[in-house]
């Protein structure tokens, strides 16, 4: 009797917040550091470089019929400190990336600021010995797929409308920026700082046309247009008052860029962008990372998507995108069964009414 080889991917994570790392803490029984203050918390886990196998797939299933399993490795350290102390931060999701690939991973996916550190995953996969993708590919398909599918369902024309791009010059943007660019979208495009990168960006997609403004101040991008990406490292950068009636935010980032408000707007929508379904040819129910059932982030779609082809190499790496791959990876995805229209807010389903009351305001005329 012959067992079935099922082939296996790792994903590495880190906490998302402060309070997520203390509760990671207490959760790994390492509960007298969670007490310490913030600083000396932070100092500890730098030092520590605690890593964690923290959830398990034990059977994906798509709807080819192709399985696969793994599991997600932690590494102990708030977003901030990601930033703050790259070659750190890289050295351990190289050594998370290794526990993933020494339990059988052949495919290993970068979650949020993991995908970042070490040029945007290169470090890392240059010192593994299993293939490594940031999965930024598919973030960025179904980011696209979701605004085409939201703004169809809101009965708006994108084309009559202003998007405004946050996040410029990472990866999910810059690629999001090209892809709009060249379906004919006015954009208004938010740099930290005017470098001579933007520059040679706009000149390498041919934005003379005036249909993409450059700005470097997000509270005044958001009285420009009410359709926003946005995929920033950092998180926490748009106030939902600031935003225009009817504006809709389709947020990226992990940590998310709206900040969460205990009395959201009614006028206006966030969309969890790049939040995807398992196929529902997984009949188990995962609850991973406080989501709701099957819910996974697009990045970790991407991992699985290749293990369903086997495909052991690099897919999704560096600053600029291939094009090609963005729609390659998305009908991979889609013929495996994952679902890109569950959409949700804050992690929570978005009531219909949201939608109505939000394309209502939308499709007013000026006045």
């Amino acid at each position: 009797m012959t067992t079935e080889k099922i082939p296996k991917f790792g994903f590495i994570v880190h906490c998302r917040s402060m309070k997520e790392l203390r509760l990671a803490l207490l959760r790994y029984r390492l509960s007298p550091a969670a007490a310490l203050p913030e600083p000396a918390l932070k100092d500890y886990c730098l030092r520590q470089g605690i890593i964690q196998d923290i959830f398990t797939f034990d059977r994906v299933v798509s709807d080819t019929g192709a399985v696969c399993q793994g599991k997600a490795f932690c590494v102990f350290l708030a977003p901030d400190q990601f930033l703050d102390h790259q070659t750190r931060a890289t050295e351990l999701v190289v050594q998370a990336a290794q526990m993933a690939a020494d339990w059988g991973a052949q495919m290993i996916g970068l979650g949020a600021l993991c995908g970042v550190v070490g040029a945007r995953g290169v470090a890392v996969a240059e010192s593994c010995s299993a293939a490594v993708t940031t999965g930024n590919s598919l973030t960025v398909y179904a980011s696209v797929l979701q605004f085409e599918k939201v703004m169809w369902r809101l009965g708006v024309d994108p084309h009559r409308q202003t998007i405004v791009i946050i996040g410029f010059p990472g990866s999910i943007c810059l690629a999001i920026t090209k892809m709009l660019h060249h379906r004919g979208h006015r954009l208004v495009v938010v740099s930290r700082q005017k470098t001579s990168f933007l520059q040679k960006f706009l000149d390498s997609i041919g934005a003379h046309d005036g249909s993409i403004q450059i700005t470097h101040d997000i509270p005044s991008s958001l009285q420009h247009g009410k359709i926003i990406f946005s995929a920033t490292s950092t998180g926490n950068l748009i106030d939902q008052r600031l935003l225009l009636p009817g504006s809709v935010v389709f947020d990226i980032a992990q940590p998310k860029d709206v900040i969460f408000s205990t009395t959201p707007r009614r006028d206006v929508l966030i969309v969890d962008a790049g939040l995807i379904s398992l196929p529902r040819s997984t009949l188990r129910r995962y609850r991973y990372s406080g989501l709701l059932a099957n819910d996974i982030p697009s990045c970790l779609g991407e991992t699985m998507t290749l293990t369903f082809e086997q495909r052991w190499e690099r897919f999704s790496m560096g600053r600029e995108l291939s094009l090609e791959k963005i729609e390659e990876i998305g009908m991979l995805s889609r013929r495996h069964g994952f679902v890109f229209d569950n959409f949700r807010t804050f992690q929570k389903p978005i009531p219909s009414e949201a939608f109505d009351t939000t394309g209502q305001i939308l499709n007013q005329p000026a006045p």
